[in-house]
């Protein structure tokens, strides 16, 4: 893990991101007395995972349009179940 000042983070600011990029770690150091207060780490992207149907695993399938929105007309027969 690397360790900078405020200072030199700031200087160095680029280069400190494409090291994050890479997968190192990077910890801001504060004051004369130069205390840890931040560590700046990838984020990794999330991995799409098909969800378990449960019981019906293997028997069933489902979609999900990306256009489907669930109102509240469609969830309530009467809107008046609202107020």
């Amino acid at each position: 893990m690397t360790q900078l000042t405020v200072g030199e983070f700031k200087a160095q600011f680029s280069s400190v991101l494409e090291q994050v990029m890479q997968g190192e770690d990077v910890q801001i150091l504060y004051g004369r007395a130069k205390k840890p207060v931040a560590t700046l780490t990838h984020i990794e992207e999330k991995k799409l995972r098909k969800r378990p149907l449960g019981l019906y695993q293997g028997k069933a399938s489902y979609w999900e349009d990306e256009n489907f929105r669930l109102t509240p007309e469609v969830l309530f027969d009467d809107m008046n179940d609202l107020m």
